[in-house]
């Protein structure tokens, strides 16, 4: 009983985390580029989470597992970061936070074809009633299918869905420590995109995108991914990834508490879909089938 509330309250915490970073990060790419922004957020998460977690015997540890850290800086920080904030210039948060529901059912597929990891039926089901009550609760008309963006968005899901396979497989190191490796190794992947970018970098920025900035950086990428790993690692890719289908519920309450925005019936709908999908998805914790894969 006790495990479980714990589990819960990492969900809740995460799901707010990220629920408020979809609307600060369509906020802050109209005030500075998408590239800057990554190694904004990046950076801040690195600083925070470094010298604060990361100890001697941790860096012994995960030296040894090199390749894998490096891949996770790449693919589930700098590579996904920059294609959501990029597609965030012509895509609505909620086209975002739809795309983005697609990583549960990726990590789904990637945990039983590459990592031979067991499922079971409900957590299928859940899965599947998760999305479907994204679907409800973004809305329908909601919906607007440009080729490009979406495709990043599809890249991006991928790659946390990957990368949630690895961190899992990765459960032996602290997860503070992963966690923080893994920004640290992101920054510096992200660095090579300042020679991509066109537009100049400006300091004159408004309070509220520095504000934005900031909680993205130091929130959303740093304390809230040290909770998802410590979730992940104390569950499954599958069930730790399925929260992703709350962010949009979390994110409609952020907008209703500050921004006075409507609850309306399909939100209430979409979200009773979506609780009880999380809830099937994680009644059992899958057994792994091969344990030396």
């Amino acid at each position: 009983m006790k495990a479980t509330l714990v589990n819960w309250i990492l969900v809740l915490f995460v799901s707010f985390s990220w629920g408020a970073s979809f609307m600060f990060t369509r906020l802050a790419v109209d005030e500075i580029a998408p590239t800057y922004l990554v190694i904004a957020r990046l950076f801040l998460a690195s600083i925070l989470l470094g010298p604060i977690f990361i100890r001697m015997k941790d860096l012994i540890l995960m030296s040894r597992e090199m390749p894998s850290i490096l891949i996770l800086g790449i693919i589930n920080a700098a590579l996904p970061f920059f294609l959501y904030a990029y597609s965030a210039q012509d895509l609505s948060a909620g086209m975002l936070s739809i795309l983005n529901g697609t990583s549960p059912l990726f990590a789904l597929i990637i945990a039983i074809t590459l990592f031979k990891q067991n499922t079971t039926l409900l957590q299928i089901l859940g899965l599947g009633l998760g999305f479907v009550g994204l679907l409800i609760f973004i809305g329908f008309n909601q919906l607007s299918f440009i080729f490009f963006p979406v495709s990043l968005c599809l890249i991006g899901a991928f790659c946390y869905a990957y990368s949630n396979n690895i961190l899992f497989k990765l459960n032996h190191i602290r997860s503070a420590a992963l966690a923080s490796v893994t920004m640290i190794s992101g920054f510096f992947f992200s660095l090579p995109l300042i020679f991509m970018e066109t537009s100049e970098f400006s300091l004159n920025l408004s309070p509220q995108i520095i504000f934005a900035i900031f909680f993205l950086g130091l929130v959303s990428t740093g304390i809230s991914f040290i909770a998802y790993v410590v979730l992940l690692q104390r569950s499954s890719p599958v069930q730790a990834s399925s929260i992703i289908f709350l962010v949009p519920v979390t994110g409609i309450f952020w907008g209703a508490v500050f921004l006075g925005e409507a609850i309306t019936r399909n939100v209430l709908m979409g979200a009773a879909f979506i609780l009880v999908g999380i809830a099937l998805t994680n009644l059992f914790k899958p057994k792994e089938l091969f344990k030396d894969v």
